[in-house]
């Protein structure tokens, strides 16, 4: 799974490689933008064997997209992605998640 963001109109030979967007966030005007219920759908509903990790911030699950669409994917076809789940009830997580 990849550690930084990549723009929909990019391809293949501009994406950076990891160790060059380790740690960056890269700006771009066309990423993807999913809904929730794409989310949900993606991660089997937030599926328990899907989740990751689970901190006070959130949980982070895996989940599957369409490599062509980014649409959501079968579980387990496609794309790996991961999704934060921000939980709540976290004030601090949701400070630092804006």
């Amino acid at each position: 799974m990849r550690n930084c963001f990549v723009s929909l109109t990019g391809t293949a030979t501009t994406v950076p490689s990891t160790s060059q967007c380790e740690g960056k966030i890269l700006q771009s005007e066309d990423f993807r933008r999913f809904a929730f219920k794409e989310l949900k759908r993606a991660t089997m509903n937030f599926w328990p064997d899907g989740l990751l990790s689970d901190g006070h911030f959130g949980s982070v699950h895996k989940g599957w997209v369409n490599e062509a669409t980014f649409a959501p994917a079968s579980w387990g076809t496609g794309m790996p992605i991961t999704v934060k789940k921000l939980n709540q009830g976290s004030v601090q997580g949701h400070m630092e998640w804006l």
